[in-house]
């Protein structure tokens, strides 16, 4: 097992992002892409996906399949992320990108809530970390991230001389992890292979943070009533229940 100080230290104060080989069985990836692409087939004609040229964001995820359930609060990820966030960080989004064959550079950025912020950003707290599961295997030609190594310790914006000069491409096996500092500017690559190249995109940030997406857009309530402890703290859901307590004694009068 990875020791877990070296990993965060990795992401915070070295290359910005680690990555871990294939937490998911080939098996449990193959799965989660066939579950992906079958749930953007049938909401395209609702509306429900976000589509871009030649890519697509798939949301809603946590109610849609039991992987992806496992794939949210997998332990070998999320004590990772605990490590740097804290154990009472929350879920600011969870989704899938499909970057269709054709499809160009998505263009340099930081992740949220750094991208809403004005630049210089602070050092402290950390804000967030991202995971890019590899649910296929990533390579040279299907649209694999590009990091520039580093770039989370300048606090700024992308500069794309920079970045071009430094960036690197990350490949993999499919059921791998990547797990990265909000900070480190990264890109998409052109997919210039004849097929879809699908990735699943976890956003976790400290509770102070508003979610990126809406969490309970397409809630299911078995899912909810079934999570595990984890999931419910990552879904926010004793936030909830306590700012409810709060206004009902609100509305009572009580002093309590």
């Amino acid at each position: 097992m990875e020791n877990l100080t070296s990993l965060a230290d990795e992401i915070t104060q070295g290359k910005g992002y680690v990555v871990l080989p294939e937490v998911l069985s080939p098996t449990q990836a193959d799965e989660a892409r066939s579950l992906v692409l079958e749930i953007a087939e049938k909401e395209k004609p609702l509306g429900k996906v976000l589509l871009g040229e030649h890519k697509e964001r798939v949301y809603g995820l946590i109610y849609k399949g039991e992987i992806f359930e496992l794939m949210v609060q997998h332990p070998r990820v999320i004590e990772v992320i605990e490590t740097i966030l804290g154990q009472d960080m929350t879920l600011g989004g969870f989704s899938a990108h499909v970057i269709n064959p054709g499809a160009k550079n998505m263009g340099v950025h930081v992740d949220y809530p750094y991208w809403a912020m004005n630049p210089p950003f602070p050092v402290h707290p950390i804000m967030e970390i991202q995971v890019i599961w590899m649910v296929e295997d990533f390579t040279e030609d299907n649209g694999a991230p590009v990091f520039a190594p580093g770039s989370q310790k300048l606090c700024n914006s992308p500069d794309w001389e920079y970045f071009s000069k430094n960036a690197q491409k990350i490949t993999g096996k499919a059921g791998s992890v990547v797990i990265s500092h909000g900070l480190s500017w990264h890109d998409t690559s052109v997919n210039s292979t004849t097929r879809p190249r699908v990735s699943i995109l976890g956003n976790y940030t400290p509770k102070f943070i508003r979610p990126l997406e809406d969490l309970f857009g397409d809630m299911q309530q078995e899912v909810i009533e079934s999570a595990s402890p984890k999931l419910r703290q990552l879904l926010g859901l004793e936030i909830k229940s306590a700012l409810l307590k709060d206004s009902s004694r609100i509305r009572s009068g009580s002093k309590e």
